[in-house]
């Protein structure tokens, strides 16, 4: 399957009315997990929250909230927080859509932003996930549907206070934890740039035993890379642009840093994509070198038969007057002569190297 169509999303969403909250992937986690981080420039918290109930003091609470969500298969749970953050539904049934595009929109109280988490897993394929990230005055919520993240660098800063991260508001907190996932980008496409560069040893040391599946493969997985990085520019630069309150002026030159590698993202995926369609063409140069070898081996041995055939012809006519027929070496003779046919046109080319 390709890696941005998943099954059975479009008849979860079809006939359904607009904000309709349900679960889009039946398979996904049941249960789900909240972590929770509250910070400011003193002091960093961890907690495990129960009970959607808890939210509403959290709400309340002083400081910065990073609520986690590991999780999207309790629909009631997450119903509660979007009435208790003021969550549009529409918003909620983008977040709860594993297969949606990645956006942004603002809102009067919180910034919604959808990306992609992107890794390699053990058999070198893309595996992709969607993070959803409500952004308010002083609270950040993630949305992933499973545990495992590339998250762990931020709250090792948050625990050690290490940089300004605690000493920002949310918005700081949020284009961390998206450059962190673009910071991954990076190194998937690395690893793709190596998947490619043994790919092409492996075609021009063993050619005969390449399968050009593999090139198709990286060159799906590079064009799956662009799909999600271009909107990601969009983001970048619609934060960079927005009037919203909730993006202070202090986190725009950080905004501006995300937009810069995201560009890079873009052209070193667009590079990576003409590699690998260098490589197909080689793989293809291949293809075509090997058939026209075997067809000039095969002309050559038609070549060879078609004087052999000749003489075989002649003296295979039902004439009686053949005085070769009745010699006692002229069966010896004529294979002789067709051997010293087939020898003389060997060496000849042998000669014009077409041998």
């Amino acid at each position: 399957m390709l890696p941005f169509v998943k099954k059975g999303i479009a008849e979860s969403k079809a006939g359904n009315p607009q904000g309709t909250i349900v679960n889009f992937a039946p398979d996904r986690l049941k249960q789900t997990v909240v972590e929770l981080f509250n910070y400011d420039q003193g002091h960093c918290s961890e907690s495990k929250v129960v009970a959607a109930a808890d939210m509403a003091a959290i709400r309340r609470s002083s400081g910065i909230s990073w609520l986690c969500f590991f999780g999207l298969g309790d629909v009631e749970m997450l119903r509660q927080t979007a009435e208790i953050y003021e969550i549009n539904p529409l918003s909620v049934e983008d977040i709860l859509n594993p297969d949606h595009r990645p956006k942004l929109e603002v809102f009067d109280n919180y910034l919604l932003i959808i990306v992609k988490m992107i890794d390699i897993s053990d058999e070198g394929r893309l595996v992709s996930e969607q993070v959803s990230f409500v952004v308010g005055e002083n609270y950040v919520l993630t949305f992933q549907e499973r545990p495992g993240d590339v998250f762990n660098p931020i709250r090792d800063r948050l625990r050690k206070n290490i940089g300004r991260i605690r000493s920002m508001a949310s918005d700081y907190l949020a284009l961390s934890l998206i450059d962190v996932i673009i910071d991954n980008y990076f190194i998937v496409l690395e690893g793709l740039a190596a998947g490619l560069e043994e790919i092409e040893l492996t075609l021009l040391k063993v050619p005969d035993g390449f399968e050009g599946r593999e090139v198709h493969e990286v060159k799906m997985q590079l064009f799956y890379m662009r799909k999600i990085c271009w909107p990601l520019r969009e983001i970048a630069s619609a934060l960079l642009r927005s009037e919203s309150p909730i993006i202070r002026p202090e986190s725009r030159i950080y905004f501006r840093d995300i937009y810069d590698h995201t560009v890079h993202v873009l052209e070193t995926s667009e590079t990576l994509r003409e590699v690998s369609i260098g490589v197909y063409d080689l793989y293809i140069s291949n293809i075509s070198l090997r058939m026209n070898e075997i067809m000039r081996t095969l002309t050559i041995i038609a070549t060879i038969f078609i004087p052999l055939t000749f003489i075989a012809g002649v003296y295979g006519m039902n004439f009686e007057n053949m005085p070769e027929l009745k010699w006692g070496w002229g069966y010896y003779g004529i294979l002789a002569m067709m051997l010293a046919v087939a020898l003389g046109m060997l060496r000849y080319f042998k000669r014009r190297n077409w041998l």
